[in-house]
């Protein structure tokens, strides 16, 4: 049985704010849901609460070649895709070490912190292969889809993607800049009265979509978001 935790729920005390223990309650509430879920539902390799910052990390590995608006499809139909590559490498042998050649898998950590500064949350990540972290161009071309590039390249209504440093690790991270949060959310769901966790998966499916972190939406048909802005 999962924990309950109140703060996650109710209405938000100065939206489209979060306080601490609102974001502590939201990211309670919402790791409930994705184990209650089943992370293999989502398609990441783990989801954590860490005590430091306090911050709630997702991680999950892709394969840099597959079509990024696929790149979250459930285990079977991956199956589904690599049975059809052996099938053709069936009548050209070569063929399978080419296809596994080109494969290139990634790592991305995804860590969402509480700004101290916007009171909103910020995602900050890292893309890696192996043990290198990669850079500026790698990240726009493995994890940012064509159709959000524009708008984040100037800064559009969830921010643009800057670098610097882990406000808790203080090692080298990208973070999608939360300058412009709070406007979207109130554009988004003012007029409703939404919780927490409302409000965080709202967030995340403004922000996480840019960067690959992507969330079905049936898992959240329960959530009391408003109809016209749950995630496709």
């Amino acid at each position: 049985m999962t924990a309950s935790h109140p703060s996650g729920q109710g209405k938000l005390s100065s939206f489209p704010f979060l306080t601490k223990a609102e974001f502590m309650g939201a990211c309670h509430a919402f790791l409930d849901r994705i184990q209650a879920a089943g992370i293999e539902r989502v398609g990441w390799s783990s989801i954590r609460l860490q005590r430091t910052g306090p911050a709630l990390r997702i991680s999950q590995s892709f394969n840099k070649d597959c079509p990024q608006e696929n790149a979250l499809t459930p285990h079977v139909e991956i199956e589904h895709a690599l049975d059809s590559q052996l099938e053709t490498c069936e009548e050209d042998p070569e063929a399978l070490t080419r296809t596994f050649e080109s494969q290139e898998t990634l790592q991305i950590d995804y860590d969402i912190l509480l700004s101290p500064t916007y009171q909103v949350p910020v995602l900050y990540f890292i893309l890696r292969r192996s043990d290198k972290l990669l850079g500026t161009d790698e990240v726009y071309s493995s994890l940012v889809l064509d159709h959000y590039k524009k708008n984040i390249q100037s800064v559009g209504i969830m921010g643009g993607i800057s670098f610097g440093y882990h406000p808790v690790s203080g090692t080298p991270a990208f973070f999608v800049h939360p300058c412009n949060t709070a406007d979207a959310m109130r554009d988004i769901a003012d007029g409703h009265d939404i919780s927490p966790e409302t409000y965080l998966i709202i967030w995340l499916g403004l922000t996480g979509n840019c960067v690959r972190l992507r969330l079905p939406s049936e898992l959240f048909a329960t959530a009391e978001i408003p109809e016209n802005q749950r995630m496709e």
